[in-house]
């Protein structure tokens, strides 16, 4: 018989930050990013005896602070509710003048830049934005101190001289170098920090998703734009603060639509973004005469995992669930979350045979899965019962394409669970039709 079991069975233990210090967190975390924060002191420390700033450096430095610092006063406002809303690794603009510093300035003279702007940015534009703590601007610019030092080793081993001064071959090649080698020390060292406190493999915690990654990659390559400008017609770069605020603000905008869209438990499309999307695949099998299934997925007994071992058990088990379905799922098909444990999925250009497929493999892995809820607690022994159905088979518009497949739910239920319910003829307003019911092999269910 399947159930919702733990092994062993502890109660929950509770978060122990009371005020979200750097000491409440696990010790390996503590250890990591101690070390981060030591090695950025130790290796500046030691490039300042190495290598001295030069005097004929100072203006410059202070031209690139105060670009910094004029750009994050401008733009304050919309990095305060970005930062806000970021539950991935958060990518702010700094990056633009740090680069910059990284190629025009002597190792030490960088690494004032980086604690100049991001204690200007907790300053005037992180504090008490809920989440952000100091240990973590410490780590951040941290980061970004090694990321600049990394590049500033690229230009050493290449020549004397900055970059942005050779001529070709050198700087042709020579600047996307050091574009890669910032960004790869930079996200590896957060990747890093990331994994461990999360204690997740899946990328797009880690790294964030693919256009933050393009974004921040984007913002290094303006970077070493600035300071190419800035060594050769310095007064350009004034251009840069206007064509920053009005990216920053677009930025903002398309934050605000990915947060409607999303789901925040499982990080899939919402109830009514999932409709949307799948409106117009339904439109578009009607108008192609194609087929398109429509699946909803209900995790059996969820409501025990919530009262067993808390909210925050059954949100783990909501993500791993979605991760199921995000990885079963092809490039076109739409997956989301309607509520409690219930999803929806729609497969365009699918026969019955592929949707049998597609729900079997989905029931094989839940079973599998074991969600660690603490050190001490797994919740495994978990089940979904599958309802769908498939348009033209199932007549009318979408709502009773998902009437069909939410009453196979239904049947599944009533059946046991653990099982696959399709609707087989046409859906009417009073009912879906006839349905025939497939059971993956495995535990009896409930």
């Amino acid at each position: 018989m399947t159930e919702v079991m733990t092994l062993p069975r502890y109660r929950l233990r509770r978060h122990r930050s009371a005020n979200g210090s750097l000491w409440a967190l696990p010790g390996y975390l503590v250890c990591y990013v101690l070390v981060i924060d030591v090695l950025a002191v130790v290796v500046t420390a030691f490039l300042l005896i190495e290598a001295p700033p030069a005097s004929a450096d100072l203006r410059m430095v202070l031209v690139i602070i105060g670009l910094g610092l004029i750009n994050g006063e401008i733009s304050r406002h919309v990095e305060r509710v970005r930062r806000s809303f970021s539950d991935t690794p958060h990518v702010n603009l700094t990056s633009i003048w740090t680069v910059a510093a990284a190629l025009l300035l002597s190792p030490g003279l960088a690494a004032a830049v980086v604690v100049v702007l991001y204690a200007h940015l907790w300053i005037r534009s992180w504090y008490q934005v809920r989440g952000v703590r100091p240990y973590r601007l410490t780590f951040s610019a941290a980061t970004i101190v090694l990321a600049c030092h990394a590049a500033s080793a690229v230009q050493y081993l290449l020549g004397p001289r900055s970059l942005v001064t050779v001529a070709f071959p050198e700087s042709v090649w020579g600047i996307p170098l050091v574009v890669v080698v910032f960004s790869a020390v930079n996200s590896g060292l957060v990747a890093g920090a990331i994994g461990l406190s999360k204690r997740t493999l899946e990328p797009v915690r880690i790294f964030g998703t693919w256009s933050a990654n393009m974004l921040e990659f984007a913002t290094i390559c303006l970077g070493a734009l600035a300071a190419i400008l800035l060594d050769w017609k310095p007064l350009l770069v004034v251009f840069f603060l206007f064509a920053l605020h009005v990216l920053h603000r677009g930025l903002v905008a398309r934050q605000f639509e990915q947060t409607a869209a999303t789901d925040p438990a499982t990080r899939l499309l919402n109830a009514n973004a999932w409709r949307a999307v799948t409106a117009k695949e339904f439109d578009r099998a009607r108008r192609e005469n194609a087929g398109l299934g429509v699946l909803v997925v209900d995790i059996d007994h969820f409501t025990q995992v919530n009262d067993a071992h808390g909210r925050r058990a059954g949100d783990l088990v909501l993500a791993a669930v979605a991760e199921v379905l995000r990885t079963e799922v092809g490039r076109y098909d739409v997956v989301g979350r309607f509520n409690g444990g219930q999803y929806a999925v729609a497969l365009p250009d699918v026969h019955d045979e592929g949707i049998a497929e597609f729900s079997e493999r989905v029931c094989e892995r839940v079973r599998a899965l074991r969600v660690p809820i603490n050190d001490n607690e797994v919740v495994d022994g978990l089940s979904v019962s599958i309802g769908a159905a498939r348009y033209p088979a199932t007549d009318g518009g979408l709502d009773q394409l998902l009437l069909a497949a939410d009453l196979a739910v239904f049947a599944a239920k009533d059946s046991g669970r653990d099982q696959v319910v399709v609707a087989r003829q046409a859906a009417s307003r009073h009912a879906a039709g006839a349905r025939t019911s497939t059971r993956p092999g495995g535990p009896e269910p409930t």
